[in-house]
């Protein structure tokens, strides 16, 4: 059977509804990683730059961040997105272009090894953060830099992130 774009696109659609159906329960079963919250306010009081590359739809993906309240700081325009390839490392690259940011500028932080995979394909440093798919020792096998078992420690991710001098 072959698809296109207009496939993609009313699949999409549908995926959407069926988040936005669904948020009340994400909220209710789900929970946001401990210190995310923390981690994504500390990193704007520096200056960062964040915005999201992810394997789902753009509108999912502010779904899932929107239920957590997670989703304040996010340059959502700048990103990548599953319409945009389906690629890890495609979608890191076309992000680097849409923030106009060099790779040895910019930081990933991850919880896959498909992520430190798109980051290394595009020479950004990662971090990875264990967040329950993939355990510790998976992630740095997979060489991320930097490997957090949660984000409970702000002062430190900033400086992974930030450097020693974050200002």
């Amino acid at each position: 059977m072959d698809t296109d774009r207009s496939d993609f696109e009313r699949f999409a659609r549908a995926l959407t509804e069926a988040r936005l159906r669904q948020a009340a329960e994400l909220r209710e079963r789900g929970h946001a990683l401990p210190g995310a919250a923390a981690a994504l306010n500390a990193l704007d009081a520096y200056g960062v730059q964040q915005t999201v590359v992810s394997g789902n739809v753009r509108p999912v993906s502010k779904i899932k961040l929107q239920v957590f309240g997670l989703d304040q700081h996010i340059l959502w325009e700048l990103g990548a997105y599953g319409e945009d390839s389906d690629v890890r490392a495609e979608l890191v690259r076309l992000c680097l272009q849409r923030a106009d940011t060099a790779a040895k500028d910019a930081v990933l932080i991850g919880d896959t090894p498909a992520d430190i995979e798109g980051a290394q394909a595009n020479n950004v440093r990662v971090i990875a953060v264990a967040s329950g798919r993939s355990d510790e020792f998976t992630l740095r096998d997979a060489g991320a830099q930097a490997v957090l078992s949660d984000l409970r420690d702000t002062e430190l991710l900033v400086k992974l992130v930030c450097g020693d001098n974050p200002h």
